[in-house]
């Protein structure tokens, strides 16, 4: 009778390629004010409070926002500050104002922004990303005291869920209180691009801009889709093993 000798070193490899880690992704933050955090530059600060994505005292990328600051400026990864070569280019189609969210949290966050009048639009420009990858996106867009309110689009890259329209006066992330933030997917181009707009709703006086996070969307990687197969293919060989000997 016929036996599958080599199946339980099958078994002992499918095992092996299980064991193999999935590698984190790394973490975007930005955050567009009216005045650098240290009043004299813009940079990387460690910022404490949490935001949506990733843990409290995070990196963030903080820039003055005037006319399309920050131009084509190369953004550090939010996790140890180091450089991760993808460049970043914020701009407008308007004249800018300043104004200053009431009660949000974290403060940081919504302490100065840019608006622009009704009409009015940032335009948010990414190079340097993985290529043809989905990226979990959310725009931080909270309503100062004067009616606003944010309405996202995906203009370079592929859309790859609804986008929710922000709302609230007085946010705390922290307790999900209001909705400060819109969360989304999109896809990258073939080139790594990828760009989003960000514009008023209709009927809202102005359009304005606290910052976002950018972070390489949760789903299997190659080493992960081959653990399944791994693991898939230790199942199937290990019956046919037992079902052999049993005959």
């Amino acid at each position: 009778m016929k036996t599958l000798k080599l199946a339980p070193a099958a078994v002992v490899f499918a095992c092996i390629g299980l064991g193999s880690p999935v590698q984190a992704q790394s973490l975007l933050n930005v955050k567009i004010g009216t005045t650098a955090n240290d009043s004299s530059a813009n940079g990387a600060y460690q910022e404490s409070g949490a935001a949506v994505l990733g843990p409290a005292n995070s990196w963030w990328n903080e820039y003055a926002f005037v006319s399309s600051t920050p131009a084509g400026v190369s953004v550090v990864d939010s996790q140890d500050n180091a450089l991760t070569g993808i460049m970043l280019t914020v701009a407008n189609s308007g004249g800018v104002g300043s104004k200053t969210t009431s009660g949000s949290n974290p403060s940081f966050l919504f302490a100065s922004m840019p608006y622009q009048n009704s009409g009015g639009v940032f335009t948010i420009s990414l190079s340097g990303l993985s290529a043809n990858t989905q990226y979990e996106f959310v725009g931080y867009a909270a309503r100062p005291t004067s009616a606003a309110g944010a309405a996202w689009a995906v203009t370079t890259g592929t859309l790859n869920s609804g986008i929710t329209l922000n709302d609230g006066s007085s946010v705390d992330i922290s307790t999900g209180a209001g909705k400060a933030y819109s969360e989304f997917l999109a896809t990258t181009d073939g080139s790594g691009d990828l760009t989003i707009t960000d514009s008023g709703n209709p009927g809202t006086a102005i359009t304005v801009l606290d910052g976002f996070q950018l972070e390489v969307a949760a789903v299997p990687e190659p080493g992960a889709w081959a653990m399944i197969c791994s693991g898939c293919g230790m199942l199937f060989a290990f019956r046919r093993y037992r079902g052999v000997k049993a005959g």
